[in-house]
């Protein structure tokens, strides 16, 4: 007999991080997936994207809880976030508290904050590149989560199986049922009645269809909203209110992106996208007093005001991948967009029997076309060498302006060893937009408004270098430094208290400046799959130059200049894992007089010897450092049926540092003044179910 011996090759997987700081050839980028928010330590046991960045090295947050974005010295307004193509121009909730993305639908998120692709434009700092999942194809599921201030609910599966599937995500938040009752109580004990009603949503909405194997099309929506509602009346003689209150806001987004892939070949293939995206915010006031009308005399007075903002683009963003050989590989592509801003609808009424009724109206409109075109090439010059250079133009024009920004992008990669990578990178950045903001919150009545002929376009121009390296024992650690300068930066100076300028004169109202951050910051991560140490440290500086409020380089609202995170996680077993967060960052800045000097005396006018303040430089003085712990463990547990259950508790502030909110200015005795920082928050405990299905 012949015996017949056969060889067996069992089957290789080699598997890589090909967004690994040593394979990429950018700086500054982070990629993110669904699995980096599985974390049990969040605000209110809710994961949220804006406060998981701003732990990052080189974020600042700015204020506490406030979804803040100041990105290598950068301002809040210069951060792009696209959702599946589409741009997002109001990402809070809750003034804040939550972002509007909902992590139960996302897949993934490219976050760059220097050496930005050639494909990328418009904003001066950062880029927030959020894509969904696409449905399942073949099978039903999905997650339900009551937390303790709102609740989640996420469903995918197939239209038809293994070519149509869908995918849809909803939240929503129920302050305004819990928090019902307990006005209903307090209205019927007194004869001032008052409402209040919070709440907001998200939904989520994608359908993906497979033609054949090349070619395949997805369409996605998204709206979210805020309401906050407050009505009082106040009753003196029944059984109708002589003075009622109505103060109404409300702000969100709707987005629709449609989007085609097609594989013309193993060489090439493109995405074409057509994408929508409506902005919108309203305050409407009323107030009415009527004790005139009551009394059956005429007297009375009423004031109204309305105050609406809209933004509405539409256009497409066309990108083509193509791979001639080996050594390059090419990407390239146009865009264009259509903006239409209303800034401001306004219109105020004051009407009272003893005077004349007075009107104001404003009706603020701006139309202009942004058109793009960008190309790239990632080449590989030699062993261990690759080279990213592109360029981005743009064309913006604005009634008979027209601004043109050619912007190159050039990033190096030199491979060390097997284990370590030295990356260089310049970039130039623009933007055509500004947001006017009178306070350091992110408010619905702020604003949008395009760059004009007397207000040109910001200017950016980053280098960044770094060195990246994979150590031992499952250790990754690299450091990167960044220089950045900023020209033509505008502020509002906020003497309208917390409202903006009129829009029909907001140019005559702004400065303009310059600006310029530099630093550098290093991370280490290290995992052996049950236990993970995430640790960051920035240092940095941030300043302004704006020559109508100082004649000299003066330091940001904030300049930070050390911020340093550490997250740790532990997985016990299969049904308990636990997480710790500490984040410290010195002090925000505040600015204080330094004397108070008597005016002069005018004979004949009365309170002529007041006294007027003197200022050093803005930002003259650093408030108290800022330091929290958040803790957070998750409890999981498989039914029979093959569920898993989770339940999440949540300590936000663990050892209830009262960390500055916000800051008054007081005088001493001896006519010295002095800034004291107010906290707000305290130690805030929360809880969560999560059931996946």
């Amino acid at each position: 007999s012949e015996m017949c011996i056969r060889d067996r090759l069992n089957e290789v997987v080699v598997t890589a991080d090909l967004n690994s700081p040593l394979h990429t050839t950018q700086t500054g980028k982070v990629s993110l997936t669904a699995k980096d928010f599985v974390n049990g330590n969040n605000f209110m046991s809710s994961p949220d994207v804006v406060k998981k960045l701003q732990g990052l090295s080189g974020v600042a947050s700015g204020t506490e809880l406030i979804s803040g974005l100041y990105v290598h010295g950068g301002n809040n307004d210069e951060n792009l976030f696209l959702l599946d193509g589409t741009s997002l121009y109001q990402v809070n909730h809750a003034g804040g508290l939550f972002s509007a993305f909902n992590t139960d639908i996302i897949k993934n998120i490219d976050f760059y904050k220097s050496g930005f692709p050639a494909c990328y434009g418009g904003r001066l700092s950062s880029v927030v590149d959020v894509r969904t999942n696409d449905g399942d194809m073949k099978e039903y599921h999905g997650s339900f989560t009551f937390g303790l201030l709102e609740g989640r609910i996420q469903f995918e599966g197939p239209i038809v199986k293994d070519r149509t599937s869908f995918n849809v995500a909803m939240r929503r938040t129920w302050m305004d049922l819990l928090t019902a009752p307990a006005i209903a109580i307090m209205n019927t004990s007194r004869r001032n009645k008052q409402n209040v009603r919070y709440a907001f949503h998200d939904i989520n909405a994608k359908v993906t269809h497979i033609f054949f194997e090349k070619s395949r099309a997805d369409i996605s929506l998204y709206s979210g909203n805020d309401l906050f509602k407050f009505r009082h009346k106040e009753y003196l003689f029944d059984p109708e209110p002589t003075n009622i209150d109505k103060f109404n806001l409300q702000w969100g987004n709707f987005t629709a992106s449609a989007n085609w892939k097609y594989i013309f070949s193993h060489k090439m293939f493109t995405n074409i996208t057509g994408v929508y995206t409506h902005n919108r915010s309203k305050f409407d006031y009323l107030s009415e007093e009527r004790l005139g009308y009551i009394e059956g005399t005429k007297g009375g007075i009423v004031k109204e005001q309305n105050n609406h903002s809209t933004i509405n683009d539409f256009g497409y963003r066309m990108e083509f991948d193509y791979r001639p050989n080996s050594w390059n590989h090419i990407r390239f592509g146009s865009n264009y967009m259509r903006h239409l801003f209303v800034p401001q609808n306004y219109y105020s009424k004051y009407d009272s029997t003893s005077q004349d009724e007075l009107t104001e109206k404003v009706d603020s409109r701006y139309k202009s076309n942004e058109f793009t075109l960008y190309a790239e090439d990632e080449m590989t010059l030699c062993k261990g060498v690759k080279l990213n250079g592109g360029l981005h133009y743009t064309l913006f024009g604005i009634s008979s302006t027209k601004y043109h920004s050619i912007e190159p992008r050039a990033a190096i990669n030199f491979r060390l060893c097997n284990k370590a990578s030295l990356k260089v990178s310049y970039t130039e950045m623009s933007q055509f937009m500004h947001q006017l903001s009178a306070t350091y919150l992110n408010l619905p009545t702020d604003y949008w408004v395009p760059s004009t002929a007397r207000i040109t376009p910001m200017k950016a121009r980053q280098y960044a270098v770094g060195v990246y390296t994979q150590l031992p024992y499952n250790i990754r650690w690299s450091v990167e430094g960044f220089y950045k300068t900023m020209d033509n930066l505008i502020e509002y100076d906020g003497n309208s208290g917390m409202l903006n300028p009129m829009a029909d004169r907001w140019e005559e109202e702004v400065r303009t400046g310059k600006g310029k951050a530099y630093g550098m910051e290093t991370d280490i991560c290290y995992s052996n799959g049950k236990t993970s140490v995430d640790a960051s440290y920035t240092l940095s500086w941030s300043k302004r130059f704006f020559p109508d409020l100082h004649s000299s380089w003066y330091p940001d609202k904030f300049d930070n200049r050390h911020r340093f995170s550490v997250n740790i996680g532990h997985k016990f077993n299969e049904r308990i894992d636990v997480y710790a967060s500490w984040n410290y960052h010195s002090g925000n800045r505040m600015t204080i007089p330094t004397q108070q000097v008597d005016a002069p005396v005018i004979p004949g006018v009365e309170k002529a010897n007041e006294g007027m303040m003197i200022y050093e430089m803005p930002n003259n003085v650093s408030l108290p450092a800022y330091h929290r712990l958040d803790l957070g463990i998750n409890f999981r547990k498989t039914t029979k049926r093959g569920f898993e259950r989770i339940w999440n508790i949540s300590l936000y502030n663990a050892y209830c540092r009262k960390n500055p909110f916000y800051a008054t200015v007081q005088q001493n005795q001896d006519g010295t003044f002095v800034g004291k920082a107010h906290g707000v928050f305290p130690i805030i405990s929360s809880f969560s179910y999560t059931l996946k299905f």
